[in-house]
């Protein structure tokens, strides 16, 4: 993973990964998931905005998410006949 910043504000981040660990990556299966499932596709945004209201910062917002990320995804690995991994990649 690569994180670029200006002036100490996060402009994007570059995930690197090869073809073939692209079809069981969490990131893609989650993407496919909520694309597939407006419900969930919902839940998850208000989510993010619930924590963003809350004021929550922004280093402790990806964690904030986890559990809810952690059930679509842990869901949709089940539908691929994948078991169940962490979603959670930062130390």
């Amino acid at each position: 993973m690569d994180v670029r910043a200006r002036e100490k504000v996060r402009s994007h981040i570059l995930h690197v990964v090869t073809l073939e660990s692209w079809p069981t990556r969490n990131q893609r299966i989650l993407r496919d998931q909520l694309r597939a499932h407006p419900e969930d596709a919902a839940r998850y945004a208000n989510l993010k905005r619930a924590i963003v209201d809350a004021g929550t910062p922004p280093a402790v917002y990806a964690r904030a998410k986890t559990a809810l990320v952690q059930e679509l995804t842990d869901r949709a690995r089940a539908q691929l006949g994948l078991p169940p991994v962490p979603v959670w990649e930062k130390q």
